[in-house]
């Protein structure tokens, strides 16, 4: 069941934008990439959801929510994130919330927080929701990661209580995996302008394409790509399949290349599929 997903509406992607801003989300941090479930794009909703290869969509335990929504557009990130609390505290037994925590990041107005939610009602589960949200020039940018579990009778919400041979263990994985999803929240989710989002790090070379370094300050031309007149198709016979694609309603779309010369690079193309402009920037997994 999507709980909060379906109680805000959540959204969408890696790579697709409103006009000069981009949502660039890398990734999730995993032995291997995750798969898409959801992937929907209206005139009110960007949409798409991912989760683990070896999970199934009828028994999620981790999920990735990425929303765009241009209807919110003027909202303040931490309203948005105090109306979303009260609005999953009718769906559970118990509720305790972190946030919201304001901060600006290339001057956009940000919020995080979490929320602790047991005994969904309706589903049988205790969901754990960390939360980043992004209030952009035009569009509201929500992206949720959630852990789900069986819900324990009784639980008090914000403790979690762990028992048998194996507790020490599990309380330390807890702990790791809600600390990789704060720092990928901080770290690997970003609005993008034309001079954000430009790599953090030197890159490695790789076997695909040119071998040729990565110019940081122009990164299409380091791949032979002039903006404006590259097509999509003239990049996608370069440098093959992209390891994922996003579109918007207006007709833009980006190709998404994961571990390109240690990068991930994002090439977003107006609805003509003539190339806008390209970000790059660190691939968590190197």
């Amino acid at each position: 069941m999507k709980i909060i997903a379906m109680i805000t509406a959540l959204l969408l992607t890696s790579g697709v934008a409103q006009a000069a801003e981009t949502l660039s989300v890398s990734p999730y941090p995993a032995t291997a990439l995750w798969k898409k479930i959801t992937d929907r794009h209206d005139g009110q909703l960007t949409w798409i959801e991912w989760i683990p290869a070896d999970q199934a969509v009828d028994d999620i335990h981790d999920i990735l929510t990425e929303q765009i929504l241009p209807t919110q557009k003027g909202t303040r990130a931490a309203d948005f994130m105090t109306g979303f609390f009260k609005r999953i505290y009718a769906a559970c037994t118990g509720l305790s919330v972190n946030g919201p925590n304001n901060r600006t990041e290339d001057g956009y107005d940000v919020a995080y927080g979490q929320a602790y939610c047991v005994g969904q009602k309706g589903a049988g589960k205790d969901v754990d929701i960390f939360l980043k949200v992004i209030s952009g020039h035009d569009a509201l940018y929500v992206v949720q990661r959630e852990f789900r579990r069986p819900a324990v009778p009784g639980a008090v919400a914000g403790k979690r209580g762990f028992s048998g041979p194996d507790a020490k263990q599990e309380a330390e994985a807890s702990l790791a995996a809600q600390q990789v999803a704060n720092d990928f929240l901080v770290s690997q989710v970003k609005l993008c302008t034309d001079n954000t989002c430009v790599p953090a790090a030197a890159p490695t070379a790789q076997p695909s394409a040119a071998s040729a370094p990565v110019d940081k300050n122009d990164v299409s031309s380091s791949f032979g790509f002039e903006p404006g007149k590259t097509t999509a198709n003239e990049v996608s016979d370069k440098l093959g399949r992209p390891s994922r694609q996003t579109k918007v309603p207006d007709g833009r779309h980006s190709y998404m290349y994961i571990g390109l010369k240690g990068l991930i690079v994002n090439f977003l193309f107006g609805k003509d599929d003539i190339l806008i402009r390209t970000i790059a920037f660190s691939d968590p997994g190197r």
